[in-house]
């Protein structure tokens, strides 16, 4: 799938892969330092604010930052630079707060830039009440993942295979956004009921014992940070899909245990009028770590099973719910879209598309999904 508008800055990210000092040794000690802050913290009972702090510090104090991005970005990443680690961290990001419109209360957010509308969780504000139910909303969507990304160091811990990075697995050119974030996993998946998830059937090219679900893949500091240390009580085995829907390329699996957090909430996509037809989308584009995509509203609503929206997706997001902005309900899942980058003869770069030049983001619409 394509973004829907043109991607014009990256965020500079941190990351295990190219950044220490090249030497198993050192790679080794960063990892057992980690260890212990998470069992010191799980010991203590801490909440996941401090924890994610910990590791934050941890990291950072070993590991220097993402070699520079393009000139272009060099505003940008100063900005970073003065920003502070301690607060609140819902507080403050690349989001930028823009004048609101329709009426609504909130200042409205955008991404890397005013055509960018995929944002980090960690920009959201728990405050304010629409951020904070897409913050709730978040914690029941994760990452398929295929087993072998997943690297058991401890009883308790699996550790992600984060080495490959967004730019460097599509040949991306200079300048294109999120190009240095770590890169993982084949689609998304959203909780449907105790131990059960959707997700788009194409996501599956292996039979299903070679998947994983992965929660909490997220970027955990405005310098980029990664957290790729994973509790097991967030990784889910997949064991069989219990119902699909090949023209509708859904399907619903199930996992090997019940979840420890809840199922999403869904609604008739009719809820969605063309006076509020505005949208939102969570899930992890091109296997980065995940993503709001806000500001998207549906363009064709005239089809009894699916319609399209101007969402920024990727191929990642196959599989990601769609939720009524004004409801943060469930009304469908994103299937596909036009093509994500596009060779200019040395690199690739994500396209520019307005709307009605193209389609946008095909929906398959939540009600009809196993009718």
């Amino acid at each position: 799938m394509r973004r829907y508008y043109l991607l014009v800055i990256l965020i500079g990210t941190c990351s295990l892969n190219g950044q220490v000092k090249d030497t198993v040794v050192a790679k080794q000690e960063i990892i057992a330092r980690t260890l212990e802050v998470f069992k010191r913290f799980k010991d203590l009972k801490a909440n996941q604010k401090e924890y994610e702090g910990a590791i934050i510090e941890e990291i950072q104090l070993s590991i220097p930052l993402q070699q520079p991005a393009a000139s272009g970005d060099a505003f940008y990443l100063k900005q970073l630079a003065q920003k502070s680690l301690t607060g609140d961290l819902g507080k403050e990001g690349p989001a930028t707060l823009m004048p609101e419109v329709d009426g609504k209360n909130a200042a409205r957010l955008t991404g890397p830039s005013q055509y960018d509308s995929r944002i980090e969780p960690l920009v959201l504000n728990s405050e304010i009440p629409w951020q904070k139910q897409i913050l709730i909303n978040s914690e029941s969507v994760g990452i398929i993942v295929e087993r072998e990304k997943l690297n058991a160091v401890s009883k308790e811990i699996y550790q992600l295979d984060i080495y490959l990075k967004l730019g460097e697995r599509y040949n991306l050119c200079s300048g294109e956004a999120f190009a240095y974030q770590p890169v993982t996993g084949v689609g998304t998946a959203f909780i449907s009921g105790d131990s059960t998830m959707i997700t788009a059937l194409h996501v599956f090219e292996r039979p299903l014992k070679h998947y994983a679900v992965v929660f909490g893949y997220k970027i955990i500091s405005r310098t980029g940070v990664v957290d790729v240390f994973v509790d097991k009580k967030d990784v889910y085995f997949l064991k069989e899909v219990i119902r699909k829907n090949s023209e509708q390329d859904v399907a619903e699996f199930t996992v090997d245990q019940s979840f420890n957090r809840p199922a999403l909430a869904f609604e008739n996509s009719e809820a969605v009028t063309k006076e509020k037809n505005e949208v939102y989308m969570i899930g992890y584009p091109s296997g980065m770590p995940l993503k709001v995509s806000l500001n998207a509203s549906v363009t064709q609503n005239d089809n009894p099973f699916y319609f399209y929206t101007t969402l920024d997706s990727f191929q990642g997001n196959s599989g990601s719910p769609v939720f009524n902005f004004y409801t943060h309900k469930v009304i469908g899942i994103l299937v596909s879209g036009e093509i994500d980058y596009k060779f200019n003869g040395h690199c690739n770069t994500a396209p520019v598309c307005f709307y009605p030049f193209c389609k946008g983001e095909k929906v398959v619409r939540i009600e009809n999904v196993f009718n």
